[in-house]
């Protein structure tokens, strides 16, 4: 009789000792499931203004002058945001540390938001100089405003992903 009080005083204390270790692990899950969402509210929060920043880039109207000065201004505005995807980047390392490597909130990835936003820092490089270069072929060529404003027009009309660039069947379709 006394072996079976000991067995049940034992059962208890492993119940109890469980019960503790599944409010821990309920607690823990808590805090991964709020890390997740607060990764996921910055990180969907940034793709949407690299998405709409790159379209208004791809967007320019108005003189080449015009249309350097506002690449410049977002250019700017791109490298300002870079405290914003280092405050991603924490939020990741965060995730990782804690061993979350699945994030259903979003489909967001710390390295596939730095790609985009360099990707995005480069492209207003890139247009930079590009409407540098087409200023000054403009004043030492004699070509008209209209017609480097036309050439612009229809590189944009067939660039259909809107990435700067013609890829082969944009340039076959150009021709």
């Amino acid at each position: 009789m006394e072996a079976l009080e000991d067995t049940w005083r034992n059962l208890q204390k492993i119940i109890q000792e469980r019960d503790v270790e599944l409010a821990k692990e309920y607690q823990r899950q808590e805090e991964n499931d709020r890390l997740r969402r607060e990764f996921a509210k910055y990180a969907n929060a940034f793709h949407h203004w690299i998405t709409e920043t790159r379209s208004s880039m791809m967007e320019g109207s108005g003189t080449l002058e015009a249309q350097l000065d506002a690449t410049r201004r977002k250019a700017a505005d791109v490298r300002a945001k870079r405290s914003d995807l280092k405050k991603i980047e924490d939020l990741g390392a965060t995730l990782e540390e804690h061993l979350i490597l699945d994030n259903r909130y979003t489909e967001h990835s710390t390295v596939g938001l730095a790609q985009q936003w360099d990707q995005l820092d480069q492209l207003g490089m890139r247009m930079q100089h590009n409407l540098e270069q087409q200023i000054q072929a403009r004043n030492q060529s004699g070509v008209s405003e209209d017609a480097l404003k036309e050439f612009s027009m229809m590189f944009k009309h067939f660039d259909k992903d809107k990435s700067g660039r013609l890829n082969h069947q944009e340039f076959k379709s150009c021709l």
